[in-house]
């Protein structure tokens, strides 16, 4: 056979995880006897040799953590690297930076690179296609590994490790009470994140918070593409009374306001505007937007604590935790006073 006979090639074949092929041949009691016989009976065949030297590797700490981010342009992201970085710092440790650009291929190939023992564990918010397409095997092979692993903002909620989050749902809640106060009736949620967690967890605390109050009106305007979203946000601004939005991303939230400022609608007097993360291009935006506060650094921060804790506590009995920081709304130039 011409392929080299490593533990991804074996569980191909097979058509199994290579977790559980790893635990098939050192005869693991959760692996079944059936699949113990297939697994040994092919390693055979193909004179599979385990490696010696990253098994070495796995057994020694490098000190070192693998952050896998769905991309980079993000404030949001770049922040929540920085708070990672100064809290690794700190307790001497190093991180390599992997961007997956929203790729579950690349998302999985990174994870596979560095599952040889490389690292020491992962913090990881998934890519838009590993949502989309729900598959997580890749993060199962850590799990079922010594390596650790933590995930924040975008998590899979089915996945039995650590999350590091914000409270989305309920932020969004807030914000409908929040306009409702200032005499806002008919609202519009922007996104270009709808196929994400985190942007479906923020329409729905808005969407259930509309829907227990009768004298409130919901219009929607999501959409990835740029050029379609500022189109459909024209119709919605021109042919429809809209008192504010609540843009779910800060892309969504500047096209929002710039669409206004097209419009000569008079923002806030006219239309008020708020928008997910406390991003730089939300503070030099003109008005300055009003803005739902991640606190993005001190949720990196608490993220590599949690990894950091797991991994001095091998030898306890580990419970998942999902911890949850609280947004804030930060009132700038796109809201009445």
């Amino acid at each position: 056979m011409n392929q080299k006979p490593t533990l991804k090639v074996l569980a191909e074949k097979l058509q199994l995880s290579t977790s559980t092929v790893s635990k098939a041949l050192k005869d693991s009691a959760e692996i079944s006897m059936d699949t113990k016989t297939r697994v040994k009976e092919l390693a055979k065949l193909m004179g599979y040799r385990p490696n010696t030297a990253a098994a070495s590797l796995r057994n020694r700490e490098t000190r070192t953590i693998a952050v896998v981010l769905p991309e980079i342009v993000n404030d949001f992201f770049g922040q929540v690297l920085m708070g990672i970085e100064e809290e690794a710092s700190q307790h001497n440790y190093k991180i390599v930076i992997c961007i997956s650009n929203e790729s579950y291929i690349k998302e999985r190939d990174y994870i596979e690179m560095f599952s040889n023992g490389a690292v020491d564990g992962f913090i990881i918010a998934a890519s838009m296609e590993t949502q989309e397409l729900n598959q997580y095997e890749h993060y199962n092979d850590i799990l079922n590994s010594d390596l650790k692993l933590v995930m924040f903002d975008r998590v899979i909620d089915d996945l039995d490790c650590d999350k590091i989050i914000v409270d989305d749902a309920a932020s969004g809640s807030r914000l409908v009470d929040f306009l409702k106060k200032k005499g806002d009736r008919s609202l519009c949620v922007a996104s270009t994140i709808s196929k994400l967690s985190v942007g479906q967890l923020r329409e729905q605390g808005i969407r259930l918070k509309v829907d227990n109050c009768p004298d409130l009106k919901l219009e929607y305007v999501l959409e990835d593409e740029d050029d379609i979203f500022m189109k459909k946000m024209e119709e919605t601004l021109t042919n429809k009374k809209t008192d504010a939005i609540i843009a779910l991303d800060q892309r969504s939230g500047i096209m929002a306001l710039n669409k206004a400022k097209e419009l000569d609608i008079k923002v806030p007097e006219q239309l008020q505007i708020i928008c997910y993360s406390n991003s730089t291009m939300a503070k030099y935006s003109y008005p300055q937007l009003t803005v739902v506060d991640q606190h993005s650094k001190e949720l990196g921060k608490k993220t590599f604590t949690r990894i950091l804790n797991l991994m001095k506590n091998k030898d306890e009995v580990q419970v998942t935790r999902i911890h949850t920081l609280k947004t804030t709304l930060l009132e700038r130039g796109t809201t009445r006073k």
